[in-house]
């Protein structure tokens, strides 16, 4: 297994796993040709590793995030300038709370909820037509590395006797 492409010269390039498991500690995304062709090989931003927030430090994460808060603005569009009031709030709610439900019924991610909370939005705000809601959420992380541990177990001998 190595890893190969082409310097900024244009001549071949190789890097060894090892090379290129340390670009990726440093936020560096490489490519690999192992098994079958080629592979993206890390998934952390390059703002890694100054920053270790995983909303930020892993691709995925982030682009979910921007996902989900494009869509939230894409869906909740057709409601500014509607009236801000109790029933519009609970609608907002109940429906960001029953898609993200779907999105956790379907694995998209590991659980969601919506929240209007009131010191989130003080009277000056709503005064003046602003409405926050807090949405917690979390997508899966990629599974980065799989480690598996594998040991002799000499109690399987004893299957040469039954």
């Amino acid at each position: 297994m190595s890893i190969s492409g082409l310097d900024f010269n244009g001549s071949g390039l190789y890097l060894s796993p090892d090379q290129g498991n340390y670009l990726n500690s440093e936020g560096i995304v490489t490519a690999i040709n192992f098994d079958g062709g080629w592979k993206c090989w890390g998934n952390r931003t390059g703002v890694y590793p100054s920053s270790t927030d995983v909303k930020d430090a892993f691709i995925p994460i982030r682009a979910m995030f921007n996902w989900l808060h494009n869509t939230l603005v894409l869906t909740w569009w057709q409601k500014v300038d509607y009236p801000l009031i109790r029933r519009q709030i609970n609608s907002i709610v109940d429906s960001v709370n029953v898609w993200l439900n779907g999105l956790v019924g379907q694995e998209v991610i590991l659980g969601g909820k919506c929240s209007f909370l009131e010191e989130e939005n003080p009277a000056t705000d709503l005064m003046d037509g602003i409405a926050r809601f807090h949405i917690w959420w979390t997508p899966p992380s990629p599974a980065r590395e799989l480690e598996f541990i594998t040991e002799y177990d000499p109690d399987n001998l004893a299957t040469l006797f039954d």
